[in-house]
């Protein structure tokens, strides 16, 4: 029994060798290939090693997984004609069609042999997930959300997301604590991964960390500087987009890109080009009603003046009138003195005359009452800064030189 069984042994090697005989034959030809990327790695010597999955299409489960090779003679040309073609390089998470052909070693078994890559299938793909996003964003009917909030009137208290050390969040900083005006905006990071396979879960993560405290924030501010398409994929992601569309006050994206606006980007209630942008956007929102504020200001204090120089000619023209009617009357009592003059009617002329005089003291002390200037002997004054008039202590701050006109002269002071 063992003499016949033996004759049907073969050693280890033959038998890889007969598979690979038998693959080769019945695979003679290269196969265009669509899967994605699982792993990625490149080694010293040039070689990209890969590891290929195609997930079933309702959930994230691995349906078939494949080793592959490029190497390294043909990865120097592949790799920066992807990288030009698509502007980012081969990462993983990423959906490729590659043309190979298969390979089996005796060592290291079955594996796919990468000699070529359309491009032009990840480009196409990246544009398809992000259309079925907004698809679906639109169709849940929460698309234009946070696009139809209104920006605060002051929009001092800001949220922002992004990694703590990046360029782009100190740019953001810098330039918002460093405005012309001195505005005194109140900021809070809530720190976040900003590109990789994590970094949408950790965006949402912050997200919910703003909604505990969401009364304490004016506006977010999602930052970051540029990146490659994959480096900034996350931005495209439907959860990601769906928490910044339902988050109750506005979001200001302020992502480094120049090329494709992201879905963040248009559910975003305003986007910018670059983090920034987003603080100048800001400092403009506070300028725009600080200039309305002193518009107003101005109005008012030119309508005021307006008021007290018509009043001050209506009192000029009735004390002219006064003097005009007064004289009238005492030339008719002088005519009226002289023609009927006599013992009898002395003395109610003279009563006559009294009550004239009274009249006329009495029109006088009313103009008296009503003149500017005596308001301020009783002891008012007009305060002034940088030439207009101050009604509101808000108009002022603090170490400010106003003026203060007096009955008798005028004083600067400096507000304490």
């Amino acid at each position: 029994m063992n003499s016949i069984a033996n004759k049907n042994i073969i050693s280890l090697l033959e038998l890889q060798t007969m598979i690979k005989e038998k693959l080769n034959s019945a695979f003679p030809a290269n196969y265009q290939v669509v899967a994605d990327i699982n792993e990625i790695k490149e080694n010293s010597s040039g070689h990209c090693y890969l590891e290929l999955v195609q997930h079933d299409e309702n959930s994230s489960i691995p349906k078939a997984k494949l080793s592959a090779t490029i190497w390294s003679y043909t990865y120097r040309m592949l790799k920066p004609y992807f990288e030009s073609e698509t502007g980012t390089p081969l990462s993983m998470g990423m959906k490729i069609s590659v043309s190979v052909q298969i390979q089996y070693h005796e060592l290291y078994g079955l594996s796919l042999n990468i000699i070529d890559i359309d491009p032009s299938y990840t480009v196409s793909e990246i544009q398809l997930q992000r259309q079925r996003t907004i698809a679906k964003l639109t169709d849940d009917g929460i698309f234009d959300m946070n696009r139809c909030l209104q920006i605060p009137t002051l929009p001092l208290r800001i949220a922002i997301i992004s990694s703590a050390t990046a360029a782009g969040y100190r740019d953001f900083i810098n330039q918002l604590y460093s405005n012309d005006y001195k505005y005194n905006f109140r900021t809070k990071l809530f720190a976040a991964l900003m590109q990789g396979k994590d970094a949408e879960i950790s965006i949402v993560a912050a997200i919910d960390e703003i909604y505990k405290t969401i009364d304490d924030f004016d506006v977010l501010v999602i930052i970051r500087g540029g990146g490659s398409v994959s480096d900034l994929a996350c931005f495209d992601n439907y959860l990601l987009a769906s928490c910044i569309a339902q988050i109750p006050i506005p979001v200001i994206t302020g992502i480094g890109h120049d090329k494709d606006m992201s879905v963040a980007d248009m559910v975003a209630n305003t986007m910018t080009k670059t983090p920034t942008a987003a603080a100048e956007f800001l400092i403009d929102c506070v300028a725009q009603q600080d200039f309305y504020v002193n518009e107003m200001a101005e109005q008012l204090t030119d309508t005021v003046k307006m008021q007290l120089q018509n009043e001050n000619y209506r009192l000029q023209n009735m004390t002219a009138q006064l003097k005009n009617t007064v004289s009238v009357k005492i030339e008719q009592n002088k005519y009226f003195l002289k023609t009927f003059f006599s013992k009898q009617m002395k003395p109610l002329l003279m009563s006559r005359f009294r009550e004239l005089n009274n009249e006329l003291h009495l029109f006088q002390k009313n103009i008296e009452l009503n003149n500017p200037k005596q308001i301020l002997q009783r002891g008012y004054s007009i305060v002034t800064h940088n030439g207009k008039v101050v009604t509101d202590a808000q108009a002022v701050k603090t170490d400010d030189e106003i003026e203060i006109t007096l009955f008798k002269g005028k004083k600067t002071a400096t507000v304490k």
